[in-house]
């Protein structure tokens, strides 16, 4: 047996190690991006005497957002908690019991998703709500969103566009 693999008995698949270990590096590596991105913006916000930092394009301020994308559920933390834990879950699985058919732009990907709904997950679990705080100025009406909603958006489109590219 190759080192690279264990081969799971009940269901004869074989995982692939590295695959895994890839997918688990990346996503605290993102996690970690996103926790210092927030760090980073929240401090600024607090040093500014407007409680703001930006310009006509961008503009960084907190926000204490209680929904998910676009504020759906809003003041449903215990939902939404629930839903991230088996989202993140489900993903951590699927890479274990797929790992050796994942090709690297696959688990980047999945690294990208998981991290960012995992860290807005802790938020919520933290704070009851996600500080938001990116405002793009020159989209008219878009939410305040922040670094693991990019995360979020980037994993989600690195799949589909996996999957499109597969036909």
């Amino acid at each position: 047996m190759n080192q690279r693999h264990y081969k799971n008995e009940s269901s004869g698949r074989k995982i692939d190690l590295s695959a895994v270990i890839r997918f688990g590096i990346l996503a605290l590596l993102y996690s970690a991006i996103i926790y210092g991105m927030k760090y980073i913006v929240l401090t600024a916000i607090k040093m500014s005497p407007t409680g703001q930092v930006g310009n006509n394009a961008l503009t960084l301020y907190e926000v204490h957002n209680t929904g998910a994308a676009f504020s759906l559920f809003q003041g449903q933390p215990e939902m939404l908690i629930m839903a991230s834990f088996i989202t993140v879950a489900a993903i951590v699985f699927g890479v274990i019991m797929l790992s050796g058919r994942l090709t690297q732009p696959n688990i980047s990907a999945l690294a990208f998703l998981s991290s960012g709904i995992f860290m807005n997950m802790l938020e919520r679990i933290q704070n009851g709500y996600v500080i938001d705080y990116i405002h793009c100025n020159f989209l008219n009406g878009f939410p305040v969103f922040n670094v693991a909603d990019i995360m979020i958006v980037f994993g989600a489109l690195g799949l589909i566009l996996s999957l499109l590219s597969r036909r």
